[in-house]
């Protein structure tokens, strides 16, 4: 997904600065942007489409009317399930550290039963 941008900065989007019946959705890479724009395009979603350089860096840029943002948010949650990546890249890691935990919650309630006995 795009640069986190926003007030806490946990969004890719904002209110377009001069005029708020847009909001602005950004993405950082082509791939990303391409795949919102032909979702917004499945959907019928009116939209306008801009690129910007920022800090030596591209940002794509989407302008989609206010009325329809609920409609491109759930596009936008979709781009970001389909091209995020694995907090814990390796699979063994992942399923060692979910064994794990398990295992400390397991012992956690065990210690909880028998101190209660």
């Amino acid at each position: 997904m795009g640069k986190r941008i926003g007030k806490f900065g946990l969004v890719n989007y904002v209110d377009h600065p001069t005029n708020k019946d847009y909001r602005v959705f950004n993405f950082n890479t082509k791939r990303e942007a391409d795949l919102f724009e032909s979702k917004l395009t499945e959907k019928n979603i009116w939209f306008e489409r801009d690129e910007e350089d920022h800090e030596d860096a591209k940002v794509y840029l989407f302008a989609v009317l206010d009325r329809e943002f609920g409609k491109a948010q759930d596009e936008n949650f979709m781009v970001s399930a389909e091209t995020r990546k694995n907090i814990i890249p390796n699979g063994f890691l992942r399923y060692f550290l979910i064994l794990f935990v398990l295992g400390i919650v397991t012992f956690a309630v065990i210690g909880y039963v028998k101190s209660q006995g």
